[in-house]
């Protein structure tokens, strides 16, 4: 191992730890562009050079990575657009319970708590200091974690969002700018009362400095409301706080679906996109 690698490598070590150890929503403030954790069955990496070519792959001349250092096991780091992508590899399980809330409310994977909690160890992912905007930082974090998607991956922890690794390879294939993978980034909480309807309320844009987006007591059909609610995360990540109060979404302004900036229906004190439907006979949004 050389001599100069060591300091790098424990500093990267450290790092690791403290990302882990950190609840997600403290981790997302770190000095961190983004961070994200990918959950294994065994203690390992993939090969450092294999990785590498592998990234470049995925990347596909969008970004250059112009150097690397590894340490064999625990470290690789990637340099690109200036800054470093740091993947270290902690020999231990998530901290005890950070994950069951996210498990439990993962509609869309029936088996991501018993999946999940057959992990032996995960790895932290950053991009730190490239000075890419968060959009750029969080496609080239992307990248980076599909190509981690081995067969020794179990899931990715991407702040509130918990996807499973056949999941994250589906949803990260041909990402760009104008549609990013939002809900590996993004937490989509959904409920459903039997009389009212529908409630979802995402949990992460704010990392992208925007509002989250809720939708109450809609009736009508679930994949209908996920739908239009993901369309709008993409939409307003790729393009900034561009919807106005009052504004209409959806594929026409006759839907009547509109958006106004409001108070959290949940969070006290948050102003968030209140998504409402036109009122329906006997029901509807409030």
């Amino acid at each position: 191992m050389s001599h100069t690698l060591m300091p790098i490598r424990t500093l990267a070590l450290l790092l690791c730890l403290l990302f882990s150890l950190l609840p997600a929503r403290a981790a997302e403030t770190s000095k961190a562009d983004v961070l994200s954790f990918v959950l294994l069955s065994e203690p390992r990496l993939p090969e450092a050079k294999a990785f590498r070519v592998q990234v470049e792959k995925r990347l596909a001349g969008r970004l250059a990575i112009t150097g690397m250092e590894a340490d064999g096991r625990d470290v690789i780091l990637l340099r690109v657009a200036g800054g470093t992508v740091m993947v270290g590899l902690i020999d231990a399980p998530l901290p005890k319970g950070q994950i069951d809330d996210l498990c439990a409310a993962a509609w869309y994977w029936r088996q991501a708590c018993q999946a999940t909690a057959g992990h032996r160890a995960h790895v932290a992912v950053s991009v730190l200091g490239t000075g890419l905007d968060k959009l750029d930082a969080s496609l080239l974090l992307t990248d980076v974690v599909a190509s981690l998607m081995d067969g020794n991956a179990i899931a990715s922890y991407w702040g509130a969002s918990l996807q499973s690794r056949e999941a994250f390879l589906r949803q990260s294939t041909a990402i760009n700018r104008d549609q990013p993978p939002a809900w590996l980034w993004i937490n989509f909480r959904v409920s459903r009362d039997a009389e009212r309807g529908l409630s979802v309320s995402t949990q992460g844009m704010e990392q992208f400095d925007l509002r989250e987006i809720e939708a109450k007591d809609v009736n009508r059909p679930g994949l209908e409301v996920f739908v239009l609610l993901h369309g709008m995360a993409q939409y307003l990540i790729s393009k900034g706080p561009v919807i106005q109060d009052g504004e209409t979404i959806g594929d026409s302004p006759a839907l009547g679906i509109r958006v106004h900036q409001g108070p959290s229906y949940w969070r006290d004190g948050v102003t968030v996109y209140r998504v409402t439907w036109p009122q329906a006979s006997g029901a509807g949004a409030r």
